[in-house]
């Protein structure tokens, strides 16, 4: 051991006499000061392998240590913003000052650009500003070019062909569902990212205890929008004729506040109150079971803009407020006046028994004025042990008016009043303890209509016996209904798997009071009488219990459900003293599955069984005039529904290749205990009804496919969809079966030309045909089909440039109306904080749209008129 220690010390000593030490200094040449934090590196003449390196130390010392057999040396000094310099030395141990000097270093530019969408766990985040371009001036506008994302026409938003389920600013639900406030008003230069909460459950409290597999949006604002108020107007005018367009929003996000406020005035064609929709579905609310209506001119399959003859005042008032801890305050208000005008011709033919067909025809023109309002305050505290949400709303339209006339083998005037209100009060409260959680819900609301029709001349002289002459007919209608809807639940955590148990008791109370009678020429009005009258009292009282079992993990979600309810219904109709009570009990379980097979592949599929007795819209025994040829009058027991309810869906999510494709197929049979039909006497329908057992079979597939690229095209979006409905009618007193097939098509494409203009185009292709079993006659198939254009130019910075065209199609339309083409341009302009915009539309001044389609055993044919041509100027601006 002696010997090893002293073999280890000589060893040592040789080494250290055979390294080569080099020191020195490292000072600035202008200063004479050391500078710290530059590399030397040493190396071997000739050779790329280092042998030493250092960092000059806070006084710019530096050393170095090596071993080499190498007779020079190579020493490089660098760093950042100094002149690089080498040397060549003998290689022995030396003391080596240097004087640095500084140079200036310019790099090249490096863009670094983030992906358009990006997935953070079950939360997809779009990046606004590589959406949007000179021409999108709303964030609903944006909206419409991400994959994966559709709005409506109508507003409604979709994700992966579901509805949303909220619609956030801030991560606040402001606006109740009423979002197309914010998607048609916010500026989307204010939103930084449009998030998609995937799965999204809104009660924290049942977050990984209720699943549920719809999407909520969000929108993150920039930080220049947040803290600040902000406020726009718009002035508009125009002619042909006389034309108004009028806007003013103001919106305020801050911690703890949020505030948004709209109102929107027109003549223009612009529909205002599509804004106030509220797209939330799910909840409770006032339905009245029947209803009084004149005959007026269906919506054509075009664009609102186009054939909306309006006047109207819409105001939207928003405001949220933390007041407590966790608790916030929302108020929400909503009003609408308008005044809209229709005017068509149709054509409807009724298919009926041996070969024989039924022709009506109508000029129809109609006027509506209505008052709307929608009044809430919501009480919410949302965290994740308890939930309480209490919502009070108000309903009502105090002045509704209805006035039309009819022009076919006669001329038929039509008016119609029905103001109401409605009220109600939802309580929700959901609490956390432990592995138990408990909720409770419970509605309670009222409403009362007061709907009165009257038409003249009189067309149902047989009904009466009242002396002298009759003008006309008078239909009123009373009706009070009291809805409460009450249950408690129970769910149990335990692991992957829960149980829930829900008891529910609800109530409807219904008093319905209607008089059909003769106007006479004094203008007075006719004797009641028993056969044209309905004094009806009607309760419904259902209790039943819902166990449901649940599996969930990260991959599958399994619900089982089993309702059990019993059903007790009370009908009194004092006017023939008729008292019924009628009881059932029904099982109707439903099941849900849903399989991710990995973070882009999602299968699911659902199967229920349902089954419902109907009330009072098919329970009252005296005639009503719904409408003026639609006359009813129910007899018999009631009808009872069961029905089967079959679907599956694919989807595939790929957020980095901006891909997104949906397919969906669903099945439906239902069975009913009886037969409805019509009987034709004329152009008067009379609603007849056998004691026929029938069924409705109905099957239909969907996909859609959205596609995100980064060139010229931007998004392109495929679908298409097939249907199938089989039915059951009573026809003229035969029972006739049918079957209605339709399948369609679409694609639609929008991208960009560099930076000078942007583009969107859309095409949709639809067939559909009417079989009538055992029947001889052969029903041609409709082809119809659309396309949309759209191009913008930016050949300023400030100038936008846009034209808009449209076709239609339709093979059922003759004549130079088979074929109609619509155009628009307009010019935007803007000039600091000054926006001009010009708007020529319907250039070629297409007076109609003229459509034809199969509708249940017949056919339809409308001719709609259509706005004229119109220019409009609109000047907006920026008020804060």
């Amino acid at each position: 051991m002696r010997y090893l220690i002293l073999l280890l010390i000589v060893c040592k000593v040789c080494l250290a006499n055979g390294q080569t030490k080099i020191t020195g200094n490292l000072k600035n040449k202008e200063e004479g000061k050391g500078i710290p934090g530059l590399n030397i590196i040493l190396k071997a003449k000739g050779n790329t392998a280092i042998l030493s390196y250092a960092v000059s130390d806070d006084k710019g010392g530096y050393q170095l240590s090596f071993n080499s057999p190498a007779d020079s040396i190579e020493l490089t000094i660098s760093g950042m913003s100094i002149q690089k310099q080498s040397h060549r030395y003998p290689n022995k141990t030396a003391l080596l000052n240097f004087d640095v000097a500084y140079a200036r270093i310019t790099l090249k530019e490096l863009k670094v650009k983030p992906p358009k969408i990006r997935r953070l766990n079950d939360t997809l985040n779009y990046a606004v500003d590589q959406f949007s371009g000179k021409n999108d001036r709303t964030i609903g506008e944006v909206l419409r070019k991400m994959p994966g994302i559709e709005v409506a026409e109508n507003g409604s938003i979709t994700y992966n062909n579901k509805p949303i389920n909220k619609f956030y600013i801030e991560n606040q639900d402001l606006l109740e569902g009423r979002y197309g406030v914010a998607t048609n008003n916010i500026a989307a230069k204010d939103v930084e990212t449009v998030q998609v909460l995937e799965n999204h459950q809104p009660i924290k409290a049942l977050k990984n205890k209720e699943f549920t597999d719809e999407g909520a949006l969000n929108l993150k604002l920039k930080d220049t929008a947040k803290d600040v108020w902000v406020a726009n107007a718009q002035l508009g005018a125009g002619a042909a004729p006389l034309l108004w367009n009028n806007e003013i929003f103001g919106m305020f996000f801050g911690k703890g506040k949020q505030w948004m406020a709209t109102y929107k005035g027109n003549n223009t064609g612009d529909d205002s109150g599509s804004e106030l929709r509220n797209f939330y579905g799910g909840g409770q609310s006032i339905s009245f079971p029947v209803s009084l209506g004149i005959q007026s001119p269906a919506d054509p399959a075009v664009s609102r803009r186009r054939y909306l003859l309006n006047r109207d005042n819409a105001l939207s008032l928003n405001n949220l407020r933390n007041i407590a801890k966790d608790y916030k305050l929302t108020t929400n208000i909503s009003y609408l006046n308008d005044k809209q005008e229709k005017s068509s011709y149709s054509r409807d033919e009724k298919y009926l028994p041996g070969d024989s067909t039924l022709v009506i025809e109508e000029r129809l023109n109609s006027l509506s004025r209505f008052h709307y309002l929608d009044a809430s305050l919501k009480l919410n505290a949302n965290t994740d042990k308890y939930y309480f949400d209490n919502s009070l709303s108000f309903t009502a339209d105090l002045q509704r008016k209805e006035n039309g006339s009819v022009a076919n083998n006669q001329l038929i005037d039509q008016a119609r009043t029905a103001p109401y209100f409605k009220i109600g009060n939802q309580l929700s409260m959901v609490k956390n303890y432990r592995k138990l959680t408990f909720k409770i819900n419970s509605y309670n609301g009222f409403g009362r209509i007061n709907d009165d029709l009257q038409v003249k001349p009189m067309l149902y002289p047989l009904l009466f016996s009242d002396p002298g002459a009759y003008i006309g007919t008078y239909q009123s209608l009373t009706q009070q209904l009291y809805n409460s809807q009450n249950n408690i639940s129970m769910r149990i955590k335990n692991g992957k798997f829960s149980q829930n148990y829900l008891l529910y008791a609800n109530a409807s109370l219904l008093h319905l009071n209607s008089d059909l009678q003769s106007k006479l020429e004094n203008n007075g009005l006719g004797k009641t009488t028993d056969s044209l009258s309905n004094d009806l009292q009607w309760n419904r009282y259902d209790l039943g219990v819902s166990p449901e079992y649940n599996y969930d993990d990260k991959k599958m979600n399994l619900s089982l459900r089993l309702p059990f309810n019993y059903t007790h219904q009370y009908r009194s109709d004092r006017i023939p003293d008729l008292r019924a009570t009628q009881e059932r009990v029904f099982l109707m379980p439903a099941f849900s599955a849903l399989y991710k097979l990995n973070l882009l592949w999602q299968l699911s599929a659902n199967a229920s069984y349902s089954q419902a007795i109907d009330g009072a819209e098919n329970g009252y025994t005296g005639y009503i005039m719904q409408s003026y040829r639609y006359l009813v009058q129910n007899k018999g027991q009631l009808p009872e529904r069961s029905t089967q309810n079959y679907s599956m869906g694919i989807r595939y999510s790929h957020p980095i290749k901006m891909l997104f494709v949906s397919f969906y197929s669903s099945y439906n049979r239902s069975k009913m205990n009886l037969l409805y039909g019509q009987e034709f006497q004329g152009f008067l329908t009379l609603r007849r009804t056998l004691d026929i057992p029938n069924a409705s079979n109905t099957a239909s597939f969907r996909l859609n496919v959205d596609k995100g690229f980064d060139g010229i095209i931007e998004k392109l979006s495929l679908s298409g969809e097939y249907s199938s409905s089989e039915n059951t009618r009573l026809n003229q007193s035969e029972i006739v079966s049918f079957l209605n097939r339709s399948y369609s098509t679409g694609a639609r494409i929008n991208g960009k030309f560099s930076e000078w203009g942007d583009f969107n185009y859309g095409i949709s292709y639809r067939n559909s045909e009417n079989i009538l079993k055992n029947d001889d006659r052969k029903l041609s198939p409709i082809h119809s089909a659309t396309q949309s254009g759209r191009l913008s130019f930016f050949p300023l910075k400030d100038l936008v440039i846009r034209l808009n065209y449209e076709n239609g199609y339709n093979s059922a339309v003759s004549g130079s109306g088979r074929a109609m083409n619509f155009a628009d341009a307009g010019i935007r302009y803007t000039i600091k904080k000054l926006e001009f915009n010009l708007d020529y539309h319907n250039i070629f001044n297409t007076k109609r749209y003229i459509a034809a389609a199969y509708s249940g055993i017949g056919s339809y044919y409308t001719s709609y008129e259509l706005r004229p041509t119109q220019v409009l100027l609109k000047v907006r601006f920026k008020i804060k």
